[in-house]
């Protein structure tokens, strides 16, 4: 087992938190629909709020759970051409698709922030039950500044490897968080 820094520590720390509340929200999601689906079925009560509540917990789910997803390696990943390389070629593509990935993953939390706090400015609100929007919408930058730093990281291993003697050289996996 491998010692990690103060702020590799933080970070799986955080990415593994985030992931618990993002199981706890996919339980209240399921609590929610149960109550609006039973009270719509024996009061023809129908729940306006759930639908609302749902998608912002939703949004929850799927951000703050992708650094966690990334570092035990449970995205989808293609490898039909890369499987087939050798060692240390794949260990510089994978360099390469992460620097891409940081990149991108850097832009999309720019834009998002900027849209939060654009709904914060102009107090945006939801559709129905006029809940303020950036909650939610602050859930998505979050969620991709950490993801982020887990791929920063996993690309300073990476490169590490990549550089280091040549029969050592292939595609490492994302550290996984301890436990």
């Amino acid at each position: 087992m491998t010692r990690r820094s103060r702020p590799g520590a933080a970070i799986d720390g955080t990415s593994k938190a985030l992931a618990f509340l993002g199981g706890l929200a996919t339980l209240a999601m399921t609590v929610l629909i149960a109550f609006d689906v039973l009270m719509r079925y024996f009061l023809n009560e129908p729940q306006l709020f759930v639908d609302e509540v749902v998608g912002f917990l939703q949004v929850l789910v799927v951000f703050w759970g992708l650094a966690y997803t990334f570092q035990v390696r449970g995205h989808i990943r293609v490898d039909l051409v890369t499987s087939h390389l050798s060692g240390p070629v794949r260990a510089w593509c994978r360099v390469i698709s992460l620097g891409v990935g940081i990149g991108v993953v850097g832009v999309l939390s720019w834009v998002t922030l900027e849209s939060t706090l654009t709904a914060i400015r102009y107090g945006r609100v939801s559709t129905v039950m006029l809940y303020p929007l950036w909650p939610a919408m602050l859930l998505i930058p979050t969620g991709l500044a950490l993801l982020g730093l887990v791929m920063l990281r996993a690309l300073r291993e990476q490169w590490r490897v990549a550089r280091g003697p040549r029969a050592a050289r292939d595609e490492v996996a994302p550290a996984e968080p301890a436990p």
